[in-house]
């Protein structure tokens, strides 16, 4: 198994969008690829998912 980390502190520096283009090619070579977002924007999870699986993520509780 390999891991890959990327971390600044600094934002706008493309650290998402490098992170889920690689994860995406890895994925089309036929890797397993387990991208975990840990930045309270979750903008990575928002790349993956569809507006209806967020939404229902994000929606408020009744």
């Amino acid at each position: 198994m390999i891991s890959v980390t990327l971390f600044n502190n600094k934002g706008g520096v493309g650290k998402t969008t490098l992170i889920y283009h690689l994860a995406h090619m890895l994925q089309r070579l036929g890797k397993n690829v387990l991208a975990v977002d840990l930045d309270p924007q979750s903008n990575l999870t928002a790349a993956f998912l569809d507006e209806e699986k967020l939404e229902l993520i994000w929606r408020e509780p009744d």
